[in-house]
């Protein structure tokens, strides 16, 4: 079956499909002319992968399910427990977004430190917000994954001499040539 085949039988973009072929969830074979060809066995892979996907499942988490690395009822038990602490999140954003809104605060008027003791407060009492820590290592996921490439994290390609002296840089700081 085509990728294009695939892509309209379960209704997913054909990127979802080749980002879950890269991180080796499948692996469908190569016909003589280059082309993937998905088995019967590859679509019920990716029928399986949606379905964890959607319940909130880690790619990682997949991966190790079909490795073998963890049994089903381990990842469902960290999966349960995920959505669970992200729904207490949820509740606690939410309340503090209806008393915002009840107080009918203004951007340019907020009084922060009112917000920022109730967060405080609520947090003390054990009730917890988004995590913004991750929205910090997803910028610096793409900072270093530009760094390495061969382009800007705006997707510009660098010139090579400015490639070969961040390469240069790098070696040097990590000894090669000491």
């Amino acid at each position: 079956m085509t990728i294009k085949e695939v892509e309209k039988l379960l209704e997913i973009p054909r990127a979802t499909i080749r980002f879950y072929e890269k991180e080796g969830l499948i692996a469908p074979t190569r016909e003589g002319n280059g082309y993937r060809d998905y088995s019967d066995e590859d679509v019920e892979k990716l029928k399986k992968i949606i379905i964890l996907r959607k319940i909130g499942m880690p790619v990682e988490e997949i991966s190790d399910l079909f490795d073998g690395a963890q049994s089903m009822n381990e990842a469902l038990d960290t999966n349960i427990a995920n959505l669970q602490k992200q729904m207490e999140e949820l509740k606690g954003a939410l309340k503090l977004s209806q008393r915002m809104k009840e107080d009918a605060v203004e951007v340019s008027s907020m009084d922060v430190n009112t917000y920022w003791n109730t967060i405080e407060e609520e947090e003390k009492l054990g009730h917890s917000f988004l995590d913004i820590a991750k929205d910090i290592v997803e910028v610096e996921k793409g900072v270093i994954a530009g760094f390495f490439a061969w382009t800007d994290v705006n997707g510009r390609p660098y010139d090579s001499w400015q490639k070969m002296i961040v390469l240069l840089v790098l070696a040097f700081a990590l000894g090669e040539f000491a």
